[in-house]
């Protein structure tokens, strides 16, 4: 049985390239911080690589991933689903390294985890209130 359909396309396949999205944006963020990072403090560089990478993500995950138009309630919308992201990676990883797990793979399995749930975030905040589907 296929999952949900959101503006003609089924909830698997937009998961699929919600997960491509993300892979784009870490590399987005890496390579800015990277790039600002020999001038600025790390905590500097790492807000700025943040707003630029989410700020792409947001826009590939509107056109890419659930075709829609970009507004600025979802706009505004989309940084909040990722804090479901943050508890949900953040309580795996803390309970697969109180069971033994190396925290580098914890951190990793986390953030696994924690995809569906962001994916259903960012699809509510997205779609919030979209009436057109892009190339409508």
């Amino acid at each position: 049985m296929r999952g949900p359909v959101v503006f003609g396309m089924s909830g698997g396949r937009q998961l699929v390239r919600f997960a491509g999205v993300g892979g784009v944006n870490t590399a987005v963020h890496l390579s800015v911080f990277a790039a600002v990072r020999a001038v600025v403090p790390q905590w500097v560089a790492h807000v700025a690589a943040t707003v630029v990478a989410m700020t792409g993500s947001y826009l590939l995950n509107c056109r890419f991933t659930f075709g829609v138009l970009p507004c600025a309630r979802s706009l505004l919308l989309y940084p909040f689903s990722h804090a479901g992201s943050v508890l949900v990676s953040t309580a795996a990883m803390l309970v697969l390294v109180e069971s033994g797990v190396d925290g580098r793979l914890a951190t990793l399995a986390g953030g696994v985890c924690a995809l569906p749930v962001t994916f259903l975030l960012a699809r509510g905040a997205v779609t919030a209130g979209a009436r057109k589907r892009v190339g409508s």
